[in-house]
């Protein structure tokens, strides 16, 4: 420990020779100068002082005619003042102490939950990195606990998000929400006909039926209600529920242009890469996108030799659009309507099954029209409040 305090203060070890040394040790002690360990050699005395008394001592042996030198310095101020005017090989060490401990708040690598699936992971980090959350970027705990109630109110499959972050590296632990079952209304409502048919089948799970298979319905009419009088004519609500498969004939009519404009892919494909660190973005030169042109964004780790850097690589795939104009034959322009039918009646009832199916097509000179006849089976029961 003596070391060690001797070694931080600046101090000289000092020969005096020759003339009235004796009396030169007597005056430093009257005029206040510390002389520590003394001892005698040929011709004089030597011994340690505190370097900021070196000129006091040094007036005090010119009158004695003693030659005063100094043997060796000590001290941390002696040791900086060998690189003055160098003053660069002392600051670059401190200045790389500095940026490694702000570099603690950076995030260098983000490491996800081997539970979480591919595109759990996808989803996650672009979550983040919409939160301004990527490999580069300064984080503190305040962010991180905003970013996990952000996590979960974006993302309704997830039932906990924990953010942890030590020492450069973002750990991302989640795990599935499981589902929820869903709860069904309890709202007092009939079943009514979407269209007029032909009941084959019915599965009354709550409520009262009001028509029987065989019978023929139209659209509106009650099919399964919600209330009935009892014997004292007091309504007994219910909710009812169930199916009602029926035949029916449905009919629908498409009409599909010869020429229209589109917007078509021309199968020119570039990338457009840019850097994100310390909530810095840096693009880099290249062909930028049209209006027209579709693009997916992707976000990396930037790696050197397969170390991972705070730097994110952002990179933007752009698929190049034009605007065409699209000509149809009469047989091309008729399956396209045609197609459209069928979307529109799976629309209206998703789990239709077509028996039978006619059309008529009649061209114009700029358009193709096309009515289909579809005789289906579905479920035609709708909920209608009371």
């Amino acid at each position: 420990m003596a070391k060690l305090w001797d070694g931080l203060f600046a101090r000289v070890r000092f020969v005096a020779l020759g003339g009235r040394y004796e009396r030169f040790v007597s005056r430093c002690g009257q005029a206040g100068i510390p002389l520590a360990r003394l001892r005698p050699v040929p011709g004089g005395v030597c011994g340690v002082m505190p370097a900021r008394y070196y000129k006091q001592a040094a007036a005090q042996a010119r009158p004695c005619r003693t030659r005063l030198r100094v043997k060796r310095r000590q001290g941390l101020w002696f040791r900086l003042r060998r690189y003055q005017g160098r003053w660069g090989l002392l600051l670059g060490p401190l200045a790389f102490a500095a940026v490694f401990v702000l570099m603690q708040q950076m995030v260098w690598s983000i490491r996800y939950d081997t539970a979480l699936t591919p595109a759990q992971r996808s989803d996650i980090r672009q979550a983040l990195y919409s939160m301004d959350i990527y490999e580069g970027a300064f984080l503190n705990q305040i962010r991180l606990r905003q970013a996990e109630k952000q996590l979960l109110n974006q993302n309704e499959g997830l039932a906990w998000v924990s953010l942890n972050f030590s020492g450069g590296r973002l750990v991302v632990e989640a795990a599935a929400a499981q589902p929820q079952p869903a709860v069904e209304e309890n709202v007092y409502a009939d079943l009514t006909a979407l269209t007029d048919g032909l009941i084959l089948e019915m599965n009354v799970q709550e409520g009262f039926a009001a028509k029987q298979p065989g019978q023929t319905v139209a659209a509106g009419e009650v099919l399964v209600t919600a209330g009935k009088k009892d014997y004292d004519g007091v309504l007994i609500p219910v909710h009812a529920k169930g199916t009602v498969q029926a035949r029916f004939t449905r009919s629908y009519q498409c009409t599909q242009p010869l020429k229209y404009q589109s917007q078509l892919p021309t199968g020119r494909v570039w990338s457009c890469f840019s850097l994100r660190a310390a909530d810095r973005r840096l693009a880099l030169p290249a062909r930028q996108p049209g209006e027209l042109d579709r693009c997916t964004t992707s976000h990396r780790p930037l790696t050197l030799l397969g170390f991972a850097l705070p730097v994110t690589v952002e990179e933007q795939l752009v698929m190049e659009r034009q605007s065409e104009m699209v000509r149809l034959s009469e047989d091309q322009a008729r399956d396209k309507a045609r197609l459209a039918c069928l979307r529109q009646l799976f629309r209206d009832f998703p789990d239709a099954r077509i028996l039978r199916q006619t059309e008529e097509t009649s061209a114009g000179e700029n358009s193709v029209t096309v009515t289909v006849v579809l005789q289906v089976e579905a479920n035609i029961a709708a909920a209608e409040q009371m």
